[in-house]
């Protein structure tokens, strides 16, 4: 949700006829500071687009033009089917030597020859490819909807866009969770608890930060 926040924000940034002068000042001086944001490295919005586009509840992408929604998503195929592909290990020629064949079941050796299953020439990029176009074609979910809960609903459904929308969702969007668990831990080791151990201290902190769950 970080660059649809963004494109919001510019938005509600624009200048309009009935601003007083410091008002146009004070929005243009926000303006100039958002812009270069999330912009360096190069690649960081490509990856703020796919994270965007696994995220049910922006999948629509309706914050971009219609050619940047493609190419998000052909980048966003490639990386499926390169990554599955590179999963996939082929057997070298000795372990190949070395294994025996395998053994069929008694139902293959009793109507294997019979009741062969077709082959429908689809290659695995072609898979990716409609498991894509149907992702896109589904609905989303309202803004204050749970995009996990969504896709443990429709893992089945997108088994591959849901293993890439395991890497990108598990990402935060922000380093407050992290800076909030360091001020716990001055919280903690003060200076009258200096002789904590380090166990201890872990326990303390995450006993604080999980007493809610």
């Amino acid at each position: 949700m970080i660059l649809p926040l963004k494109t919001r924000i510019l938005q509600s940034m624009a200048p309009s006829e009935e601003d007083s002068t410091i008002t146009r000042a004070v929005k243009a001086a926000i303006r100039e500071d958002l812009n270069p944001r999330h912009t360096d490295p190069p690649n960081l919005q490509e990856y703020l687009h796919r994270s965007t586009a696994l995220d049910p509840r922006f999948m629509s992408l309706s914050h971009l033009d219609h050619a940047l929604r493609q190419m998000t998503y052909s980048y966003l195929t490639t990386e499926i089917v390169g990554t599955e592909e590179g999963q996939t290990t082929e057997p070298t020629g000795a372990d190949s030597e070395a294994s025996p064949p395998q053994k069929k079941s008694a139902m293959e050796e009793l109507f294997g020859e019979i009741f062969v299953s077709k082959d429908t020439g689809k290659t695995f990029a072609n898979t990716i490819k409609e498991e894509v176009a149907s992702y896109k074609a589904a609905s989303g979910i309202p803004v204050d909807g749970d995009p996990l809960a969504w896709w443990k609903s429709n893992e089945c459904k997108y088994p591959h866009i849901a293993m890439m929308a395991r890497c990108y969702l598990a990402v935060p969007g922000t380093s407050v969770p992290s800076e909030r668990v360091f001020s716990t831990a001055g919280d903690i080791l003060t200076a009258k608890r200096s002789t904590l151990s380090p166990d201890n201290a872990d326990i303390l902190i995450f006993f604080l930060n999980n007493l809610k769950l």
